[in-house]
């Protein structure tokens, strides 16, 4: 028995995992969507992280029992596993809390029920999952799950697409229990990432239909966060975002993490500029800050995991249209 397992196997169910619950739940009319939906994405990501042990040759099993069968390790287990194996461009702390969120949604679903107005934040949730699986993909595999399927989905509906902040503003005060629960879980876990300076925007983000970030839960109009003259309550509270701690990168920064090469291009202060132009990168907050009195431009992290997530033909367009736009 092969203690460490096939890890390109992993990572290939991995990946079928992960298109498979894209594709229930871009299903218009299903029942029970929102369980299997969140049940095979954490199926996909226990494979990822399995394969991520895999690969770094990190046994993905228990210790063999007496008389029983061998065990693979848990999701929660293996997540824990692999942290010092994590890429730098994919903090490991929101990402845990993300999928741990999860896990007891889908443990719910499992062996229980969950409350049906659940679905609405899953989907924020959910969404920031399969974005941060992406970057890991990439990161630790050198594969873009983009390039297989169209992440950018227009659903149409005949309602407008679900807000998970504004789910968090409107039950708040919510009178069942379990939901308030859940809901005080969230803004515990949102204080605590903030206080760590982690990325809240890899734990819970609300996305556009074409999967720009509009919203980051830290830096919503109103987030909920802990009332602490009452532990089972939860406050809307005003939340703003210090803009060096959300874009803390120069273009040096960006440069020294992504290297002198991505996908066989040469990466330069000229090819960065080159992407930085053809995107609009200066035009979309969520990658870019200019402070209001002089000083260098400041790049977010979630920048560094767009360019690495590029494919070489789209870097050479860049340059190539670069060199020639005011022709």
């Amino acid at each position: 028995m092969n203690p460490f397992g096939k890890f390109r196997c992993l990572r290939d169910n991995a990946k079928s995992a992960l298109l498979a619950s894209l594709e229930i739940y871009n299903k218009p009319q299903l029942a029970y969507r929102d369980e299997c939906f969140v049940i095979l994405l954490a199926n996909a990501w226990e494979l990822c992280v399995k394969a991520i042990l895999s690969k770094n040759r990190v046994r993905i099993f228990y210790p063999k029992e007496r008389d029983k069968p061998y065990l693979t390790l848990s999701l929660r287990d293996a997540l824990n596993a692999a942290k010092p194996l994590f890429p730098t461009t994919v903090p490991y702390a929101p990402v845990a809390a993300n999928l741990n969120s999860l896990i007891d949604y889908r443990n719910n679903a499992v062996h229980f029920y969950n409350e049906p107005g659940l679905g609405v934040l899953m989907y924020g949730l959910s969404q920031t999952a399969i974005i941060n699986f992406r970057d890991i993909f990439i990161a630790c595999f050198n594969q873009d799950i983009a390039e297989e399927v169209n992440l950018s989905l227009m659903p149409l509906s005949f309602r407008a697409p679900p807000d998970p902040i504004a789910f968090l503003r409107s039950n708040a005060n919510s009178d069942n229990k379990f939901l308030s629960a859940y809901l005080h879980l969230i803004s515990e876990t949102t204080e605590s990432l903030e206080k760590s300076g982690a990325d809240t925007g890899r734990f819970l983000t609300v996305f556009s239909v074409s999967l720009q970030s509009t919203k980051k839960i830290t830096s919503a109009d109103v987030v909920a966060g802990v009332q602490t003259e009452s532990p089972e309550g939860i406050l809307l509270v005003d939340r703003k975002v210090d803009p060096n701690k959300s874009h803390p990168k120069l273009q040096r920064h960006v440069l020294a993490e992504i290297g002198p090469e991505l996908k066989g291009v040469r990466f330069t202060s000229y090819a960065f500029q080159a992407i930085v132009w053809h995107y609009d990168i200066k035009d979309n907050p969520q990658y870019y800050w200019k402070p209001e009195h002089g000083g260098s431009s400041q790049y977010s992290p979630q920048l560094i995991a767009f360019v690495r997530g590029l494919t070489r033909s789209e870097i050479e367009t860049s340059i190539a249209n670069y060199r020639t736009r005011n022709q």
